[in-house]
């Protein structure tokens, strides 16, 4: 195969957004991915597998955690990897959303053996990234603006403090 398209992009980015744990980012791709021609039902299968990833993403750090204060460890589900290419991109992005490294290196392993090329699976990570250092910007605003408001709320002084300010971010 070749690059991504923008299909595999929006499936990619979906599962991003979900393993970064970002709802405006969430909101923005889910709208995006449709716009781009995915169905809804492809969309809630992106979904679907994020939090597949993103659940066994935590218990392996949980577990890890607990073997380090020799506690026993919680057993990770049996998770069989990704069948199709689709749920391959989804497993990539959601892994690369929520940090989930050795998830990671084992899903790009699988999307090879599936036939994904390096060029996809390379853009694949690229496309996560991206989503994950937008969600990360958002949390940065998040707090400040957090902390803004427990400021003004500590000093007495009223007012509204604006949005987010994320381009993906829109008030429902």
């Amino acid at each position: 195969m070749g690059t991504l398209t923008d299909i595999d992009r929006e499936t990619v980015a979906v599962a991003a957004a979900i393993g970064a744990g970002c709802q405006p980012c969430t909101q923005h791709h889910v709208r995006e991915a449709l716009r781009v021609g995915l169905s809804p039902d492809e969309v809630e299968r992106a979904i679907g597998d994020a939090q597949v990833v993103r659940a066994e993403g935590s218990l392996a750090v949980a577990s890890v955690g607990r073997r380090l204060l020799n506690l026993e460890a919680e057993e990770l589900p049996a998770n069989g990897g990704p069948a199709a290419r689709s749920q391959a991109l989804s497993y990539i992005g959601a892994a690369a959303g929520c940090n989930a490294g050795a998830l990671l290196a084992r899903y790009v392993g699988d999307a090879r053996g599936i036939g994904l090329s390096e060029e996809e699976m390379r853009g694949a990570v690229e496309a996560a990234a991206a989503v994950k250092r937008g969600a990360a910007m958002f949390l940065d605003r998040e707090i400040e603006r957090s902390l803004k408001s427990a400021d003004a709320a500590a000093t007495g002084e009223a007012g509204e403090v604006g949005c987010c300010g994320a381009s993906s971010c829109e008030a429902e």
